[in-house]
């Protein structure tokens, strides 16, 4: 029965305590631990899509440096002023005059006119950097939030974006306080406070990032040891698929602490210059790590996306959590896969296998969902989800990181709530608003672990 919540239940439609825990999925699962796609076939995908797809940036054959024009192109697509009204918390509406000070501090006269320090003729040369903690990449070179007219203060409008520590960076413009910089990720774009990064140069940068012997982060955070001698690479949080090259050769003691029954690791650190330190650091082995990549198998999406169930939603990875994109590719970067960042980007790039559904019926669409497995990514309007598997009554469930809930119940009435984390649904009773179900808004299904579908 669907109902609203009670005192005593949840109000999430055909969901039981059994499926909860991964080893409901895992034993419905076809040959859960069959590797999927072999390392060799992943970084082969990952090569394309650096290489094809517009959002994507190889920063091994990335420019070294722009056009003065092409540089300002590119700020003013990532820094856009938006179409719709936008509000501060207090619901006064962003005035030209409020945009007009945000695009001051983005320093593009100077750039434009030639006196930036970065520019040498028509030219601008970039820099490169190192992440040194976890930092957010704006539309704006500001921490302000704003929000569109339904005043969802979870959802900020300016927020885009994380970089996590040890990720390399192009650097090529800063603000006219010096406090953010215009950097360029593998797959982002925006304005970052400048004390996120440590300036280095392009092959320290790539080499760190690319360094074959490394640590990876396979919980949703691990923690570096806590030492007193060294804060800056004291309790640093680690976000999933963070990975961090190993040190083989170091002291009997590290950081006043037996290295034995700990790895030891490479941390990059902002020194008071904003270059690059790289020091070592202790990450024990009791934390949820793992030396190299985790074998692309059912079992293990399983496993690594349960890591996240019930943190609280974050748009753009704000409140230090994921949105529905950023979950799915925290999953994925622990098999070494990369993803486009942005959902649209996820479901009308075409670089996987999929069934695009835009066009089809509900009974298409319904044929579609039955050559799903394990992993596959469903895509609606703003929102991608990752196929969990069937339960025992048929049901097609999945895991998402969602803000909202709405169904109509057995009594007609339509419901709506929240979920507002990431959360365990069935896919089919779900409605995307009053009027389009989760189904007709279906309209792309892509598979990260086979080569095609048989389509509908």
């Amino acid at each position: 029965m669907i109902s609203p919540a009670t005192a005593s239940s949840h109000d999430i439609p055909l969901l039981s305590a059994a499926q909860l825990a991964p080893d409901y999925w895992l034993a419905r699962s076809i040959k859960p631990d069959q590797i999927l796609r072999s390392s060799t076939q992943i970084a082969a995908s990952n090569a394309q899509l650096l290489r094809t797809l517009p959002d994507m940036l190889d920063l091994a054959t990335a420019p070294d440096s722009y056009s003065k024009q092409d540089l300002l192109t590119l700020i003013n697509q990532s820094s856009s002023l938006p179409k719709a009204a936008r509000f501060y918390a207090d619901r006064r509406q962003l005035t030209p005059a409020d945009f007009a000070r945000y695009q001051q501090q983005m320093a593009l006269a100077t750039l434009a006119s030639g006196d930036s320090a970065s520019v040498q003729a028509s030219t601008v040369q970039a820099s490169y950097a190192l992440v040194s903690s976890r930092g957010m990449i704006r539309a704006f070179p500001t921490l302000d939030r704003v929000f569109n007219d339904g005043m969802d203060t979870d959802i900020d409008r300016f927020q885009e974006t994380a970089v996590f520590p040890g990720q390399p960076l192009q650097v090529l413009h800063y603000s006219q306080d010096r406090a953010w910089a215009f950097v360029r990720h593998y797959h982002y774009s925006g304005w970052l406070q400048v004390k996120h990064l440590a300036l280095t140069d392009k092959q320290t940068a790539l080499n760190f990032a690319n360094n074959p012997d490394f640590l990876l982060v396979t919980g949703a955070r691990a923690l570096t040891n806590f030492t007193a001698e060294q804060p800056e690479v004291s309790e640093v949080a680690l976000d999933m698929g963070v990975r961090l090259p190993l040190l083989k050769d170091f002291p009997a003691l590290v950081h006043d602490q037996n290295p034995a029954f700990s790895y030891v690791v490479q941390l990059p650190v902002r020194r008071p210059d904003g270059t690059l330190a790289l020091m070592p650091a202790l990450i024990a082995r009791s934390q949820d790590v793992r030396t190299g990549y985790l074998p692309l198998t059912r079992a293990n999406i399983i496993r690594q996306s349960f890591k996240f169930l019930g943190e609280r939603y974050g748009w753009g990875h704000d409140y230090n959590a994921r949105d529905c994109s950023g979950f799915i590719g925290e999953v994925y970067k622990t098999f070494g896969m990369l993803l486009p960042r942005n959902t649209s980007s996820l479901g009308k790039q075409r670089f996987a296998a999929e069934m695009q559904l835009d066009s089809a019926t509900d009974v298409e669409k319904s044929q579609a969902l039955s050559q799903t497995d394990t992993g596959d990514l469903l895509l609606i309007p703003g929102h991608v989800m990752l196929v969990l598997g069937r339960a025992d009554n048929g049901q097609l469930f999945v895991i998402h990181s969602v803000n909202g809930l709405s169904y109509f119940q057995n009594n007609g009435q339509y419901y709506q709530s929240k979920l507002n984390g990431v959360s365990i649904t069935p896919l089919l009773p779900l409605q995307l608003n009053q009027h389009i179900s989760y189904l007709q808004a279906l309209y792309n299904i892509k598979s990260l672990t086979r080569e095609t579908y048989a389509h509908p």
